[in-house]
């Protein structure tokens, strides 16, 4: 890129005020483990088969505190440095919120995880789908309904040519009917942000409020997750603090970031707006069995089931749970979470818990690749570990 040599030997100064290498760190926080880090990103950032202009890293845990890192750009138009606490879209990873929220009601006894989309959902929406009557909550959270993804070539199209048209979640599932499903309920593995958008109205039917409404109680107030946001349909406000998102196009950088909310819905893409040390705190509270009020519900969540050989799926990924992803490295190393990409942003939130490490990041670029600053720290964070296995 460009604008990476024009910057690369400012950006670690500006980024946090510090000299080169430096990051912020908290108290108890080793001091030269947080250089390593931080080089570790630079590094990545100049690498010359990374496409991002920026990058946020966090990683927490017992042993090793809470660490920021940021370099390159948030806004490349205006050569705004990348700051630790930028905020960002944070696409899929979205799932794993509503996962939560659907595993609660489940937990006061709505609905059951078994029960059909006929028993939870008006006919006016099942009637869409054939099958809908054997296809179950716990279908639609794993991914195993066969139900098809409305994000076709032609909805990304027509998404970039309006991107802040408000789009309605019937639209969504009209595009998805139209077409073929993908096998027999419970047949199958595949991923369809359908599922999630059908999730998101189980919610709205079970509670008499919005998807959104019950995401910001149940989870977003409740940890007090202060930079979190989910605008509402045709809120366009954003901080000041905000990254801006971008799109390769012919070697130009496009900004996405202006996509409207309601673009995916329930199913990630502009949906929530969130912060690194945000979705650590989330993951965390997850792990911790603060979310939920009985162990097995955890259980259940971690109940992964394995993608066929043919599907495409993140590279590593060794299941997908309720809302969450399992991934096994190399030298066995297991990580769970969740990765997320949409106009502009991929990123992504995991927890080792053999480490016992969070680690949540982001890159500015939608044709960026998560192992590129992912793959480095952890060969920084976990003893004997290498991603050349």
């Amino acid at each position: 890129m460009k604008f990476k040599m024009a910057i690369c030997l400012i950006v670690t100064t500006l980024v946090l005020g510090l000299p080169a290498c430096k990051a912020p760190t908290e108290k108890g926080y080793n001091e030269q483990l947080a250089e390593k880090l931080q080089m570790a990103l630079e590094n990545a950032y100049k690498n010359t088969d990374t496409t991002f202009p920026g990058a946020l890293l966090y990683v927490s845990g017992p042993e090793v505190g809470s660490w920021a890192g940021a370099i390159g750009l948030s806004n490349v138009e205006m050569t705004t440095a990348m700051k630790p606490d930028n905020r960002f879209r944070a696409a899929s990873i979205l799932k794993s919120f509503i996962s939560v929220v659907i595993l609660q009601l489940m937990e006061e006894e709505r609905f059951s995880l078994n029960d059909s989309m006929t028993a939870v959902l008006p006919e006016s929406c099942t009637r869409k789908f054939s099958g809908s009557s054997k296809i179950t909550v716990r279908m639609l959270l794993n991914h195993t309904s066969g139900i098809p993804d409305w994000l076709t070539e032609a909805m990304m199209g027509e998404i970039a040519a309006d991107p802040q048209r408000i789009w309605k979640v019937d639209e969504y599932l009209d595009v998805a009917a139209a077409q073929e499903p993908y096998f027999p309920p419970g047949e199958s593995w595949q991923y369809s942000n359908t599922n999630y958008n059908l999730l998101g109205l189980i919610i709205e039917q079970a509670t008499g409020s919005s998807w959104r409404e019950e995401v910001r109680e149940r989870i977003i107030e409740r940890l007090n997750l202060e930079d979190t946001r989910l605008p509402e349909p045709g809120d366009l406000t954003v901080s000041d603090n905000h990254a801006h998102g971008y799109f390769d196009m012919g070697g130009t950088q496009i900004d996405f970031t202006m996509i409207d909310s309601s673009m995916a819905g329930a199913a990630g893409g502009h949906a929530l707006i969130t912060t690194t040390s945000d979705l650590a705190r989330f993951l965390n509270e997850i792990w911790d069995g603060k979310l939920f009020q009985n162990a097995g519900t955890l259980d259940a969540m971690l109940t992964f089931v394995e993608a066929p050989e043919d599907a495409e799926v993140l590279k590593y990924s060794a299941g997908y749970g309720l809302g969450m992803m399992k991934f096994l490295l190399p030298g066995d190393v297991e990580m769970f979470g969740h990765a997320g990409t949409t106009g502009g942003f991929q990123s992504f939130i995991y927890y080792l818990p053999t480490q016992n490490i969070t680690v949540s990041g982001v890159m500015n670029n939608t044709e960026s690749n998560q192992y590129q600053i992912l793959l480095p720290i952890l060969e920084i964070l976990v003893p004997g570990f290498t991603s050349q296995r």
